[in-house]
């Protein structure tokens, strides 16, 4: 049994840990040469950073409930409507995110919890929530039920079976990975696809510091921010703005003329040292952008 098939079972074996399946799938990351699946796995392992991009399935829209007290009565519980808030208090209180690594996540869903408003928010807020008896807030919290966090877990394993599978059905194993690079972009892509929906994450290659980005699907401010990182010329980047712009859809998976000479331009310009990319992979990094610029 092979670690895509290994990791396959497990993914339905109920007994083994989601902990212990994502440190499979570092295994294989590594066997795949697939930088971001090992950067997701370290990510839902470790727990989300300040800072980092955290995925859609981690974020919610919270319920806020606070304390009022005044004249001898207290109400608990009481729903806060969040349109009136501060700027800064509205945005903790519009956003819930779980950053906490799996194993914390399994432990959480076993018990009742909430997020509770710092004291100074709470403060901020006593002006927004005037009750007309003169009750003021003493305390605000977020429940947290236990359906979302088991939700969390669900879509990680959820996203790594689509992913799994789909390698499967692809014929993709490590040992096509090592026989060339046409199968690497093909592991990329179902990954993009599956576990990072459809955002195509590039890498910008070897010795490039450059932060990994995310180019979405006709959007040329995230296509042109990722490529500003190879050390572009601004007319290079106007260039390819325009030849987008101009040519808006690779039928059949193909770029148009315009797109296709400032591609091979580019790949030409890594292969003289002029842009921040080895020659070696400029051609996958650029391409990969394009497409997801794209949605291919």
């Amino acid at each position: 049994m092979n670690l895509i098939q290994e990791i396959r079972s497990d993914l339905i074996n109920e007994s083994v840990s989601i902990s212990t399946i994502l440190r499979k799938a570092r295994f294989l990351a590594n066997e795949l040469r697939l930088p971001e699946l090992s950067e997701w796995t370290k990510s839902e392992l470790s727990g989300y950073q300040e800072g980092d991009r955290i995925p859609s399935y981690r974020s919610f829209k919270p319920t806020n409930l606070g304390t009022f007290t005044g004249f001898g009565s207290v109400s608990k519980n009481v729903s806060l409507p969040t349109a009136d808030l501060p700027d800064i208090v509205k945005a903790f209180a519009e956003n819930l995110e779980l950053t906490e690594g799996v194993a914390t996540l399994e432990g959480m869903s076993k018990q009742k919890l909430s997020r509770s408003w710092p004291p100074e928010m709470v403060f901020l807020s006593r002006d927004a929530f005037k009750m007309t008896d003169g009750s003021v807030l003493i305390e605000a919290h977020q429940p947290i039920p236990p359906y979302l966090v088991t939700g969390v877990l669900d879509n990680v394993k959820n996203k790594l079976l689509e992913f799994i599978l789909e390698l499967d059905a692809s014929n993709i194993t490590p040992e096509t990975v090592a026989d060339g690079t046409a199968e690497t972009q093909q592991a990329r892509q179902i990954f993009n696809i599956h576990i990072q929906d459809g955002n195509n994450i590039i890498a910008a290659g070897e010795n490039v510091t450059q932060k990994t980005t995310v180019v979405h699907k006709n959007d040329i401010e995230s296509l042109l921010t990722h490529l500003r990182g190879f050390n572009f010329d601004e007319d290079d980047i106007d260039e390819i703005s325009t030849a987008v712009q101009q040519e808006p859809i690779a039928s059949d998976g193909s770029f148009g003329p315009k797109v296709n000479a400032w591609l091979v331009k580019m790949i030409n310009k890594a292969a003289s040292g002029t842009i921040n990319v080895g020659a070696e992979t400029a051609a996958t990094a650029f391409t990969g952008a394009l497409n997801g610029f794209y949605g291919i």
